[in-house]
């Protein structure tokens, strides 16, 4: 399932060098950024009504084309047993955090949910201080794995700043995170690519196979 935070920090282990068994290209600044899409914000509702909100929107949407809000919950999965004689169930549910995601510039989602949902606010960047914006580039690929392999997304507790020290960023060349930059990280003895999330830091495992080359500064 979709963790949200790791239980231990320590877990990280952290290397001066390039991190052991990736398959680096070499630096390389003129990689095409392709088209950007437009971007996404987030806000936190309780999750019992998460799937209510979801609904809302997909009626908001359907009565109005022209100026549709795309939405996507943020959902674990759940284990619960099929019937008395045992057997375990699998579910897809809002996860306890409650975020939901909203495609837009950032004043016109604010516009939008001043005028329809006024008890509701974008979450700010914690690192930048405004309301955070994530790219289609990388929210496209996020909300793939979110619905195909929840357990292999993990929301980290500690900034994305704090994975800087000591680790080389890198920047994605194949696969569905392609042009998406951040850091190799040993977590829970797995490599995985921690990148910044809208202010967080969010750990993917199976990433570190792909090709990467190093971001210039």
């Amino acid at each position: 399932m979709t963790q949200d935070c790791l239980n231990s920090p320590s877990t990280t282990d952290v290397s001066k060098r390039l991190p052991k068994g990736i398959h680096v290209t070499g630096a390389d600044d003129k990689s095409d950024p392709g088209i950007e899409g437009t971007p996404w914000g987030y806000l936190f509702i309780h999750n019992k009504t998460a799937q209510a909100f979801e609904n809302e929107m997909k009626d908001y949407n359907e009565k109005n084309p022209n100026s549709a809000v795309p939405c996507f919950i943020h959902r674990t999965l759940r284990y619960r047993q099929k019937n008395e004689k045992g057997g375990v169930k699998k579910e897809l549910q809002p996860s306890i955090s409650g975020l939901v995601f909203l495609q837009g510039k950032t004043k016109v989602l604010q516009a939008f949910l001043k005028n329809y949902y006024p008890q509701y606010h974008l979450v700010k960047d914690r690192c930048k201080g405004v309301p955070a914006s994530i790219r289609d580039k990388v929210m496209q690929p996020f909300m793939t794995v979110l619905k195909d392999n929840p357990e292999r997304v993990t929301f980290l507790r500690d900034p994305f700043e704090k994975f800087a020290k000591d680790h080389v960023k890198l920047r994605v060349l194949t696969g569905i995170f392609a042009g998406c930059e951040g850091y190799i990280v040993r977590i829970d003895r797995d490599r995985q690519l921690v990148f910044d999330f809208g202010g967080y830091a969010v750990a993917i495992r199976g990433v570190h196979k792909e090709d990467f080359e190093v971001v210039e500064k």
